[in-house]
């Protein structure tokens, strides 16, 4: 879609699964203000927006902001949030929500620079400490996203099971890699749940991983040697380790 160049607007992104659970409290709009509603692109489609708008209808108009292009443009990361604008330009982002260590969405400024050679610390699910970009033992790193199976994931669970297989044959350590973006913790405990996964899985925080490994699809698989070297990267699971 294409916002208004002219004049007052105010944009307010939900998550109408989360309005499930969690209903937002909506500032009254001001007058003279054009409101726009948007919903991540993410396990969602017209059927599901009309379905949620007519049990909601306070979230008329509710569009579809395709491949986040909207909000990845103005910098929001979370839902809810409100963002004004005039004459095309953005002048203030407020978030409408409640943080908690399970209920934040995702995260103001959720990446983080990171330099070549920088080393990343991150914790499992279950409290586990993991270095990566350090001389180590090889291991295989499977990236993931915690909403498969849904929609914008071709494939997610037939490849989530090949690499439960590959658990299962390999001696490597095989981690599981969350991409954070709209969901929180509980879905990363969900999806190890729902899969039935005895590895650890852990959730990227600030999307570091993404970066240094330049991962641009899901699910994705890379294999580490002992100097940190990726000498396997695919689609596909690896055939030999």
């Amino acid at each position: 879609m294409t916002l208004p160049e002219r004049g007052p607007v105010e944009i307010i992104f939900i998550n109408l699964w989360d309005e499930y659970y969690t209903p937002t409290t909506i500032p009254d709009k001001e007058a003279g203000v054009t409101r726009i509603y948007l919903q991540p692109d993410i396990n969602i489609d017209t059927q599901v927006v009309s379905q949620f708008v007519k049990s909601n209808p306070q979230f008329k108009g509710l569009k579809i902001d395709k491949n986040q292009r909207i909000a990845l443009s103005l910098g929001v990361w979370k839902t809810p949030s409100k963002v004004f604008m005039f004459d095309g330009k953005a002048k203030r982002i407020s978030y409408l929500g409640t943080d908690t260590e399970n209920a934040t969405v995702s995260h103001d400024g959720i990446l983080t620079p990171l330099t070549a050679n920088q080393s990343v610390k991150l914790t499992d699910i279950d409290g586990n400490s993991h270095v990566f970009g350090q001389k180590r033992s090889p291991q295989v790193l499977f990236f993931s996203d915690a909403l498969c199976p849904f929609q914008h994931l071709p494939l997610c669970e037939q490849k989530i099971a090949a690499n439960n297989q590959l658990v299962n044959i390999t001696t490597l350590p095989v981690k599981t890699i969350i991409k954070p973006f709209y969901i929180s913790m509980d879905d990363v405990r969900a999806y190890k749940t729902r899969f039935s996964l005895k590895h650890p899985v852990i959730l990227d925080q600030k999307n570091q991983l993404f970066q240094k490994y330049q991962i641009t699809s899901l699910p994705y698989w890379v294999v580490l040697n002992a100097q940190n070297e990726i000498i396997f990267r695919g689609a596909k699971p690896p055939k030999r380790l």
